[in-house]
């Protein structure tokens, strides 16, 4: 219990910080006092049941629960709790009093905040809409992109000798960094060495900086496309099995990557993703098709590249 409420103290701190700039403000743990709602609830919904007000306002139970899917999931998992939930409220409270003395201010009428308001109302809307328009993929239509594509689906044994910049994201192994070029250079010669038929998992343990792939010969591990940053993956992908890159810059330092086996991953194994794929592009199909029937006039001065509808020239009389 005392956990719980250290966890829906602390997370407080940081919603009120975030976003409505409370951070002073220390949340009282006591229950809200019983209270009539101004409507009746809608015990067989549930979600426009009133659970609290301010000012006589009420906040209905779908109002809180979209509030409280707005915080990242790390902090939904703090405030999963009772004490958490009551704490979350208390913040709601306090953003509910703004809002309040923002329409007494007039703030609505702003128009930056008018456009912030119709924005949100957009995104909101067609996140609301695409999700209706999303279709349920036949398996039929899975299965076929996961064979048009099963070469996307394979997972590669990888393999990498690195060597750490100053300014990198791995620190040297023996803690003098060097600049990116001499890096570079020292890199080089790490290739030209493998050419000549030095043993690539000695010389990972020998001098590359990651230190714990480092201690399997430079072993990384299985990788699928996707896994990989794309500085990184564009370079790796048309490796084949047994073949080394050449020097590979990327945030992390300079890499010589060696491309191990190939295994194709099951399909059961990346049915749900591919669906979820195949559902996202035929939503944006169908929004495409729309947007080509839409009637869409564009303000020449505010947008002076766009492409205005053509006038058909008139036939000489």
């Amino acid at each position: 219990m005392r956990k719980d409420i250290v966890i829906a103290v602390t997370g407080i701190a940081v919603v009120a910080a975030i976003c409505f700039g409370l951070a002073l403000m220390k949340p009282d743990f006591k229950p809200f006092a019983s209270f009539r709602s101004a409507t009746p609830a809608k015990t067989d919904a549930g979600a426009d049941h009133v659970i609290l007000k301010v000012n006589d306002e009420g906040i209905t139970e779908s109002e809180f629960q979209a509030a409280f899917s707005q915080l990242p999931e790390d902090m939904q998992r703090q405030f999963a709790s009772e004490p958490g939930k009551q704490a979350f409220a208390e913040q709601l409270v306090r953003l509910k009093i703004l809002e309040q003395e923002g329409r007494k201010l007039g703030v609505e009428k702003d128009p930056k905040v008018a456009g912030q308001l119709a924005a949100d109302r957009t995104n909101i809307m067609a996140a609301a809409a695409a999700q209706k328009l999303l279709p349920t993929p036949t398996d039929a239509a899975v299965q076929k992109f996961y064979n048009d594509n099963k070469k996307n689906y394979e997972a590669m044994e990888l393999s990498h000798i690195l060597i750490a910049y100053q300014g990198g994201a791995v620190p040297p192994r023996s803690g003098n960094p060097l600049s990116q070029q001499d890096a570079m250079k020292k890199t080089m010669a790490i290739e030209q060495q493998l050419k000549q038929g030095a043993d690539f998992s000695q010389l990972a343990k020998q001098v590359s900086d990651d230190a714990s792939s480092a201690e399997r010969g430079g072993l990384l591990g299985p990788f699928s496309p996707g896994m990989l940053p794309p500085e990184i993956e564009s370079h790796i992908l048309q490796l084949q099995p047994g073949q080394i890159s050449d020097p590979v810059p990327s945030r992390y330092g300079i890499h010589i990557f060696k491309a191990g086996a190939r295994t194709a991953q099951p399909f059961e194994q990346v049915k749900q993703g591919i669906a979820q794929r195949v559902q996202r592009q035929s939503t944006l199909d169908k929004i495409e098709v729309m947007r080509k029937a839409a009637k869409v006039d564009f303000d020449p001065k505010f947008f002076p590249e766009a492409q205005q509808p053509k006038t058909p020239a008139k036939k000489p009389s």
